[in-house]
């Protein structure tokens, strides 16, 4: 009888009563998870159901879970805008400065960016068109720098700068595969080759039908 009059009045008297037992304690059937401190429960959840809930411990502190973690990737049209500007500064410079190897490490360095932080369904285009789009660099840095006959001036300075760099295009166009072939260059390569095939599949029985 003792025990049902003190979960009886407990509520009522607060913790402050004078005869009721401690929650937790001998003789006492209440529950600890029940008490309220400072607003919330033991188990720390929110009264207020508006309250926000607290974040999980792998994003306490600041950090985000590794699984949640989302790196900026660049779309193919991203990458070859950015290695154009590259090889159009890099090439600018160089004539500038008339020094050669600075255009071909720019070439270097847009290839490796460009596979490395492009998305993986865009690889194939952007280890393919590396070096289409250096001589569209260097011919339109000839252009803004030609003197005496333009076309002359254009011609003879895209020949001897791409004698100058060719060893720097190999270099750029090998580190550009190998990173893309480990980011799933060959997953590229059968989906075109899959889609292609479905293509003229489909374009095999209109063809047999004429």
């Amino acid at each position: 009888m003792s025990q049902q009059r003190q979960e009886r009045t407990w509520p009522a008297r607060g913790p402050g009563g004078g005869g009721a037992s401690r929650p937790g304690g001998a003789g006492s059937s209440w529950s600890g998870n029940r008490i309220v401190v400072t607003g919330q429960s033991q188990r720390g959840e929110p009264l207020d159901p508006r309250a926000p809930a607290p974040p999980p411990d792998g994003a306490r502190g600041g950090r985000v879970p590794a699984g949640q973690r989302s790196g900026a990737r660049l779309t193919a049209r991203g990458a070859l805008l950015g290695m154009f500007v590259l090889s159009f500064l890099g090439i600018l410079i160089s004539t500038w400065l008339d020094w050669s190897p600075l255009a071909g490490g720019s070439f270097v360095v847009g290839c490796a960016a460009a596979a490395w932080w492009t998305k993986p369904r865009d690889l194939l285009s952007v280890v393919i068109s590396p070096p289409l789009l250096f001589f569209c660099a260097l011919l339109a840095t000839k252009a803004l720098t030609a003197t005496g006959n333009t076309l002359i001036s254009i011609a003879e300075g895209t020949v001897l700068t791409l004698a100058d760099v060719g060893p720097w295009m190999l270099v750029g166009v090998a580190v550009s595969l190998v990173i893309a072939w480990f980011r799933g260059l060959p997953r590229c390569v059968r989906d075109l080759r899959g889609s292609l095939q479905a293509d003229r599949a489909r374009r095999a029985p209109t063809n047999s039908g004429r």
